[in-house]
């Protein structure tokens, strides 16, 4: 089973054990409320009702948000967490309001009562479980959205203990104290709702991850030798999950497989430490530009080394400056290295071609001699192969 359909299984099995209690205590409050004519207890009812609706939301966001990226969807279907939190919470704050609403305009007087008071404690018990076992699991797989359905349990338990304190009141002879626990129920799940729908509006809108785990990042790429200096770290979040593109700086000497390799390292380290980044794009930099970084970009931005020109036009200029050198200078494998403003390269000779009695370093002059021209060579070496015995 993949790791999305995992991380699946575990959050629509979680939602629906909590969706079902959320069943059982929010029917026993409303029940108990309406013999005990409360208001908060009634309101406190609806609540846990709200968290089954919430719990709908949540399943069916989980269903989706965790298959796996398509052609439509190349960076997953996480958003849709993203989205369905917003709607959550533009949910509750309605519930919010109507709650606050009908407990102002209520006319009963409430009543204390022991099956009450012990469908408030049950909540409270039952709730505070949901919320850790709930928790853990978001946790777990990473779910900004398992975890924010952990917190609106908590927040039932919460406000079952604002009924209790109003029920208690009544009972020693204070009937204002249900409407005010009623209002107390209303605040609690209508802060809660907008905090839940702004952390997702700015996850919407791509805004970046906590700069201490920026940094903390940016430690772990920099801790690993021949990796230097990580910059340019851009993060977005989706779902509780990061995806992160950064810049390092690799010797400039270093090959492009030896560069490709040291990407990879990164990516798997970073991705070891910090289990919450789920993807790093990392592009390649070479030791040089630490130090000439500002001043690589002419007054047009155009960086200084794309001046240079592509490994199409030295070769044709080298197969015609060394046009005398061709039976044993392998041209095609040039390795160029552009360092800067400048270009080194490593020519590929065999030995065995040379003609007969030829001075190895004497042609190695002849073709420095012969690469004078070009103005953009600024060190060409000659590395010889011989033929093994």
């Amino acid at each position: 089973m993949s790791k999305l359909k995992q991380e699946q299984s575990i959050a629509k099995r979680v939602t629906l054990i909590g969706a079902i209690w959320d069943a059982i205590l929010g029917l026993a409050k409303i029940v108990a409320g309406y013999f005990s004519q409360s208001q908060a207890l009634i309101a406190d009812g609806i609540h846990s009702l709200s968290d089954l609706v919430t719990d709908v939301f949540v399943y069916f966001a989980a269903s989706n948000a965790r298959q796996a990226p398509d052609a439509n969807h190349p960076y997953g279907h996480l958003r849709f967490e993203t989205v369905a939190t917003v709607f959550l919470g533009l949910i509750l704050v309605a519930v919010a309001i109507g709650i606050g609403y009908q407990s102002i305009s209520a006319q009963t007087q409430a009543q204390f009562t022991w099956y009450g008071v012990a469908a408030i404690l049950a909540t409270i018990v039952v709730k505070e479980a949901i919320f850790h076992y709930t928790k853990k699991a978001g946790e777990e797989i990473n779910s900004k959205l398992l975890i924010a359905n952990a917190w609106h349990s908590r927040s039932d338990a919460l406000s079952s203990i604002a009924v209790l304190i109003g029920l208690i009141g009544v009972y020693f002879g204070y009937p204002w104290a249900d409407m005010l626990a009623s209002i107390v129920v209303a605040v609690l799940i209508g802060k809660m709702a907008i905090g839940m729908m702004w952390e997702s509006l700015t996850e919407l809108v791509d805004t970046a991850p906590d700069p201490k785990l920026i940094e903390q990042i940016k430690e772990t790429a920099n801790s690993l030798k021949n990796v230097m200096a990580p910059h340019d770290v851009r993060a977005r979040s989706m779902a509780g999950k990061i995806y992160l593109d950064m810049h390092i700086h690799v010797p400039s000497h270093a090959s492009v497989s030896e560069g490709h390799y040291l990407g990879d390292l990164v990516i798997y380290t970073i991705k070891k430490a910090h289990p919450q980044v789920e993807d790093v794009m990392v592009h390649i930099d070479t030791d040089d530009k630490i130090q000439i970084a500002d001043t690589l970009h002419s007054q047009n931005g155009k960086p200084e080394h794309l001046k240079l020109p592509a490994r199409h036009q030295i070769l044709a200029d080298l197969g015609f400056l060394l046009r005398q050198h061709t039976g044993y200078l392998d041209i095609p494998n040039t390795r160029l290295h552009y360092l800067g403003n400048t270009l080194e390269l490593e020519l590929i000779a065999d030995a065995s071609k040379t003609p007969e009695d030829s001075n190895l370093q004497q042609l190695v002059a002849r073709i420095n001699q012969d690469l004078l021209t070009t103005a953009y060579i600024s060190k060409a070496t000659v590395l010889w192969q011989f033929p093994s015995a």
